[in-house]
């Protein structure tokens, strides 16, 4: 018997395998050798580094509590908008969503991947401004707005460059994330108020409207022909 990965092993002509030597489960390299008790080299995901933000994710039908490590980055916006693909989030756990912050300390915590695209909003707990020296500050005017996103209305503000439009803020691909300030949750259907957070990012990709009450009745009426 030939063990699947063994270098020595060979291939019959009705061998339905992909070619000699492969294990499905650890591929042609087969499994560590484990010389001098060093395995494969690899690094842990479970060792996060960075500054530790708590807080709460919520999907179309999903809310997850937990804690994101940012890295180099001083801040969740930063981060979260050079991310793609999956996220980790640590000491993660699923909620009904709706529920209350208050979390049972005994509950089981893990280590969550989260798709980035699934995401409505990111919000953090207990924001606290970095000190950021000798950034340079850009002039941004606060615009009061209401958002629908699937499953959920959203009321805050939004931040606009100054002399910016709504339109090129909506339009433009960057950032994916949209910081919002002063921000309250509600459910889509009965109105019924969820959350309400400082800070938060909303996914540029789950906007289905967005309502400018800083700007209602600008729009010039069509005139009748």
């Amino acid at each position: 018997m030939i063990r699947l990965g063994e270098p020595s092993a060979t291939r019959h002509d009705d061998d339905p395998g992909t070619s000699p030597g492969f294990d499905p489960v650890w591929g042609t390299l087969g499994a560590p050798t484990g010389l001098n008790g060093d395995d494969w080299p690899a690094q842990d995901d479970a060792e996060f580094q960075g500054p530790s933000v708590d807080v709460e994710i919520l999907g179309a039908d999903f809310q997850i509590s937990g804690q994101i490590h940012t890295g180099k980055f001083d801040r969740l916006s930063d981060w979260i908008n050079m991310q793609t693909g999956f996220i980790q989030v640590a000491n993660a756990i699923h909620l009904h969503p709706g529920s209350a912050l208050e979390l049972d300390a005994d509950e089981r915590r893990a280590i969550l991947w989260v798709r980035l695209s699934q995401i409505v909003l990111m919000a953090e707990r207990a924001p606290v401004a970095p000190v950021r020296s000798g950034a340079p500050e850009v002039l941004k005017e606060r615009q009061d707005v209401s958002i629908v996103t699937p499953g959920y209305d959203l009321r805050g503000d939004l931040h606009i460059h100054a002399h910016g439009s709504m339109t090129q803020f909506l339009e433009t691909p960057e950032p994916h994330f949209l910081p919002m300030t002063d921000l309250v949750v509600r459910w889509l259907d009965d109105a019924t108020m969820i959350a309400s957070f400082p800070f938060a990012m909303v996914n540029r990709a789950q906007l289905v409207t967005v309502h400018d009450w800083s700007r209602s009745g600008e729009l010039p009426v069509p005139a009748l022909a």
